[in-house]
């Protein structure tokens, strides 16, 4: 996952809804996708440079992460990535640049900077490291004598987890939205229908898909990932071995 607020929502709420698994949480610090763009920025976060295939990126910090809780591959049963679409598939022509603007600034038809050029820039590395993560499978492992597979998938949340899970449109500061995501977590923890219930209410609400491949096709369409949304309705069912 991208942040420590996404973390402290998503893994305590999904733990409850999914009891015969244990959910733990990764931090990117970061948009993975297009760290190959702000490589520096990367690496003082996370203490390594990106790679180019955002895969293989994502391979190291998962590396990382068994690494400090001391687990193997073969302990592992599934990689869910969490991703922001942040309206990264909408024309580029929605993106307006004003040097007056103090930050980027999203709505549901346009997104305004202060720096056109490089918001494009991201944009498009973006872009292109979804299209290479939702064809990868899993990440391939030796085992003693043996490879073994961990299955992958990649989710979104529409421009971020507040605009998803809160509605809200505004830019919020890191402690506001770790405190919301709090919040949000014992309200699901303490009701995970209620959590089931909000993730198919954000699947209606973003083009209704019946498949995990059809919410992908219907957020790279139009306007659609300045929306909001989510497809994380699909990894209950990715879990029980569901087709894609």
């Amino acid at each position: 996952m991208e942040g420590a607020s996404d973390a402290s929502l998503l893994v305590p709420a999904f733990s409850a809804l999914i009891e015969n698994r244990l959910f733990q949480g990764q931090e990117f610090h970061c948009d993975v996708l297009t760290a190959p763009n702000h490589r520096e920025e990367f690496h003082r976060r996370n203490g390594f440079y990106p790679a180019d295939k955002p895969s293989q990126t994502v391979r190291e910090l998962v590396e990382y992460y068994l690494k400090d809780h001391d687990r193997t591959w073969g302990q592992l049963g599934h990689v869910i990535q969490i991703c922001d679409l942040d309206g990264a598939f909408t024309p580029d022509d929605s993106v307006r640049e004003d040097p007056s603007a103090e930050e980027t600034l999203y709505s549901t038809t346009d997104i305004v900077t202060t720096n056109r050029d490089a918001l494009i820039a991201d944009r498009t590395v973006k872009r292109n490291g979804v299209d290479s993560l939702l064809k990868l499978d899993g990440f391939r492992k030796k085992q003693g004598g043996r490879t073994v597979l961990i299955p992958y998938r990649l989710f979104y949340v529409s421009r971020n987890l507040e605009h998803a899970f809160r509605g809200r449109t505004d830019n919020l500061d890191a402690q506001h939205k770790q405190s919301g995501a709090i919040k949000l977590a014992d309200r699901f923890t303490r009701d995970p229908n209620l959590f089931s219930t909000t993730l198919q209410s954000l699947r209606r609400i973003h083009g209704n898909p019946a498949t995990w491949e059809e919410s992908w096709q219907y957020a790279m369409q139009d306007l659609h990932s300045l929306e909001r949304g989510s497809n994380l309705a699909f990894v209950e069912p990715y879990l029980a071995g569901e087709p894609r």
